[in-house]
């Protein structure tokens, strides 16, 4: 049986991860809960699956943790909140280290690349320019266990999460009810990941033997879309399932690029994104 620890694993990728950690049968999963107030109930049950709250990571004896998920912390650019969600993870590498833990994989975030141009996706060795708080404070998480006695560390580099404060549930929502909507960032390039592909990202990076996991892995997509394309696509989308619907364009001239060069995670795991741009809103228009 493989031993797996996941911080934060009542969060919206943590609960995912977790989920899709225990559907293999050799693996034990110990869930950490991210805040007092999360409660165990939100995760599934299982025979395999031990749940605490954040205390007991400082607590427990853990014994035989084969890997740690570090999914715990603050999304924000509240550089108050950042500097919590940096302790807690130097306190976090110090237990890792006491506990004896050989491998951990630590969520970072595409924000700690530089901005390229259209067209171009950020490989794992591209400039690090982070665009704000967050991605710095997640580069500097990376140093930190990047430097820690821990044998193996695989620092990987998310894209931008699907989740309802994302543009296309804006739009989508729209759609479905016949409402007219505008475009003001056309020229702005996203790389939307469902979660279900993210957690089963991570899944594979945990099967892999820790001394054949990469140090940085880029988990994403794997080619960008900008919002027009997201907005046409859902007016095309939106008419085949019914939904009539029209939105208008107002460029203010802001040009931003996100996308990521994945190839080395789907080559060591053989891993591939199940939802692209159309898929994603398809299943969209399903489940809202």
């Amino acid at each position: 049986m493989k031993t797996v620890l996941v911080t934060g694993a009542s969060g919206f990728l943590g609960h995912h991860l977790v989920q899709e950690l225990l559907k293999n049968e050799g693996t034990d999963v110990i869930a950490i809960l991210g805040r007092p107030e999360d409660k165990a109930n939100a995760l599934p049950s299982s025979s395999n699956l031990k749940v605490y709250p954040l205390d007991a990571l400082y607590g427990e004896p853990f014994q035989d943790v084969d890997t740690v998920v570090n999914c715990a912390f603050a999304r924000s650019n509240d550089a108050k909140l950042l500097a919590g969600a940096f302790d807690f993870t130097e306190r976090s590498i110090k237990r890792f280290e006491e506990l004896g833990v050989k491998s951990v994989i630590n969520i970072s975030s595409q924000g700690v690349y530089q901005r390229l141009s259209v067209g171009q996706l950020s490989k794992e060795d591209s400039p690090i320019e982070p665009i704000d708080l967050y991605s710095m404070a997640k580069y500097a998480s990376e140093k930190l266990f990047s430097i820690s006695s821990i044998p193996y560390v695989t620092n990987v580099r998310l894209a931008s999460v699907l989740m309802p404060q994302r543009f296309l549930y804006f739009f989508v929502n729209k759609a479905k009810a016949g409402e007219h909507f505008t475009v003001t960032a056309p020229n702005q390039y996203a790389a939307l990941l469902d979660v279900a592909d993210a957690a089963k990202g991570l899944a594979a990076i945990v099967a892999l033997a820790p001394e054949d996991r990469a140090e940085i892995y880029n988990l994403g997509i794997g080619t960008q879309y900008s919002l027009l394309e997201y907005a046409e696509s859902v007016k095309a989308i939106g008419l085949k399932m019914g939904y009539k619907m029209d939105f208008d364009v107002a460029d203010n001239g802001t040009t931003v690029c996100a996308g990521m060069d994945c190839s080395k995670l789907m080559h060591d795991t053989g891993w591939n994104p199940s939802f692209l741009k159309d898929e994603m809103i398809v299943k969209l228009f399903k489940e809202i």
